[in-house]
C-alpha cells in the first residue's frame, strides 16, 4: 500500500511540476499554486474513476442488462458530461468561479473568531479512528446532499435545471454526470459551504467525492440489482435509484419524488421517500419539451436548459425561442 501511495503522489508531482507549474508561473498566477496541485490529483481521481466505470462497471451492463433495447446513441452525450465533470474541466471552471468566495467566507470566519466546528473536538476519539472519521463525515455530507436533492425537485426553477438528469430514457452508469452546468454550480457551492460549516478537511472532502460519485454511477446503472434485502437498506443501488428516475403514469404521478438519496437510503426511511420494489419502470420524464433533451448534444442541451430556467424565473421578461418545458415534476 506504502509503495501505492509513493507511486501516485510521484505521478502527481511529476504531472504539476513538467505542466501545471510551469503553466501557472508563465501566466504569473502562482496564486493557484496549491489549488493547481490539488487539480492534478482530482483530474488523476477522474482517471480512475472512468476507468472503473467503463472497465468494471460496464461488463455488468453488458453481461446482465436490464433493458436490452433501446437508442444507444442517447448514450454518447451523458458520456461527454462524464469526461467533462470525472476529468476535472467543468468542475474546474465552477472551482474557479467558487473558490473566491469560499476564500473569502473563510477569512470573514477566521475574522470574527469562528472556527468551523470539527467534531473531533466534541467526540475526540475520533480523532484516534481515521476510519470512524470519515464515515462520520461521509454521512453528514450525504445528508445534505439529500436534501439538496429534494430541493432541486421542489423548486421549479431548480427543477428546470435539474430535468436535464431526469430525461434521459435509457439510463446507464454514464448517466451520473448528466448535469446542466448552472446545476453543478449550485449543489458545488452549497456543499462546500456546508463542509466547511461542519469542518471536513480538503482531504477528506476529495475522498467522499471519489467514493460517493463511483457509488452514484453504480446506482444508475441499466441492470436490476440491488445488495440484498439489508445491504439495499445500507447502500443505494441501481434498483433503489431506477425507481426515482421512473417515467410517471397515471396511477404513479408522483413517483420520481422518491429515492432522492445519493449514497445511504437511511434518509429516504426516515423522511418517508423510500420505495422498495422490484416492479420494472422505463425512465424519463412525461413532459415532451424536456423529453425532448434526448436529442440534442452537449451544447444545445446547456442552452436550451437555461432557457426554460430563465423563463422559470423571470417568465415576464424571457421569450421565445424558451417557451417549452416549463412545467415542474408531475403533479
Amino acid at each position: 500500500m506504502r509503495d501505492l501511495i509513493d507511486l501516485w503522489v510521484g505521478v502527481q508531482n511529476w504531472l504539476f511540476e513538467t505542466f501545471v507549474g510551469p503553466l501557472l508561473f508563465w501566466m504569473g498566477e502562482m496564486a493557484w499554486y496549491e489549488p493547481g496541485y490539488n487539480a492534478v490529483e482530482f483530474v488523476m481521481l477522474g482517471v480512475v474513476q472512468i476507468a472503473a466505470i467503463a472497465l468494471a462497471m460496464r461488463f455488468f451492463e453488458k453481461r446482465w442488462p436490464l433493458e436490452r433495447e433501446g437508442d444507444d446513441r442517447l448514450i454518447s452525450v451523458d458520456r461527454v458530461y462524464t469526461v467533462l465533470n470525472k476529468l476535472g474541466i467543468i468542475p474546474l471552471a465552477i472551482f474557479i468561479v467558487t473558490y473566491p468566495l469560499t476564500q473569502e467566507i473563510e477569512l470573514l470566519m477566521r475574522a470574527w473568531g469562528i472556527a468551523p466546528p470539527r467534531l473531533e473536538r466534541l467526540l475526540p476519539w475520533l480523532g484516534d479512528n481515521v476510519l470512524a472519521s470519515f464515515m462520520v463525515y461521509f454521512v453528514l455530507y450525504d445528508f445534505a446532499a439529500y436534501w439538496l436533492h429534494r430541493a432541486q425537485h421542489a423548486i421549479p426553477a431548480w427543477w428546470q435545471l435539474h430535468s436535464l438528469h431526469h430525461s434521459q430514457r435509457r439510463m446507464t452508469v454514464w448517466s451520473d454526470d448528466r448535469n446542466h452546468v448552472l446545476d453543478d454550480l449550485l449543489i458545488t457551492l452549497a456543499l462546500v459551504l456546508f463542509s466547511q460549516v461542519v469542518g471536513v478537511q480538503p482531504g477528506e472532502y476529495v475522498t467522499i467525492l471519489l467514493v460517493g460519485r463511483l457509488v452514484e454511477s453504480w446506482s444508475h446503472a441499466n441492470v436490476d440489482m440491488s445488495f440484498g434485502r439489508v445491504g439495499e437498506r445500507l447502500i443505494v443501488g441501481p434498483r433503489f435509484h431506477r425507481l426515482h428516475h421512473a417515467l410517471a403514469n397515471p396511477d404513479e404521478r408522483h413517483i420520481q419524488d422518491h429515492n432522492f438519496a445519493p449514497v445511504f437510503p437511511i434518509w429516504d426511511i426516515l423522511f418517508g421517500t423510500a420505495i422498495y420494489d422490484i416492479k420494472y419502470r422505463p425512465t424519463g420524464v412525461d413532459d415532451p419539451a424536456i423529453d425532448a433533451d434526448n436529442g440534442r448534444g452537449w451544447i444545445a442541451q446547456q442552452v436550451t436548459v437555461f432557457g426554460r430556467f430563465l423563463k422559470a424565473v423571470a417568465p415576464r421578461f424571457i421569450r421565445a425561442p424558451f417557451q417549452a418545458g416549463l412545467r415542474p415534476p408531475a403533479e
